[in-house]
């Protein structure tokens, strides 16, 4: 078995076109512009970082997130609710407690 295995054909662009130029990568040539090149920019000035504002809210809703503050005059048996989700966040007595129940849906926030 000394045969050997028939030749592959060579692929081409198309039928009947002449390559005219090596294949391959093109030899890189500079870039030429008919406009005169931009001045760099100037450096953009120093800017102090704005302090990061506390929210003046005092409970953070548990279910969505959001901050609120609970009614601080009116009744004891006042329902509390949130007004990001509208969820039952506890009662204006619990709120008035120190330290507050744990039955509360909102956490106090640390200022």
């Amino acid at each position: 078995m000394t045969e050997e295995p028939p030749k592959r054909r060579t692929l081409s662009l198309k039928p009947g076109v002449e390559v005219t130029r090596p294949l391959g990568p093109q030899p890189l040539e500079p870039l030429r512009s008919d406009r005169p090149a931009r001045p760099p920019r100037p450096p953009r000035p120093f800017r102090e970082a704005k302090p990061v504002e506390r929210p003046s809210h005092g409970w953070k809703c548990k279910p969505c997130g959001a901050f609120f503050d609970p009614p601080a005059e009116g009744p004891d048996d006042e329902v509390v609710r949130c007004p990001g989700c509208n969820a039952r966040i506890g009662i204006a007595g619990d709120f008035r407690q120190t330290p507050p129940p744990a039955r509360l849906r909102a956490r106090p926030m640390r200022h």
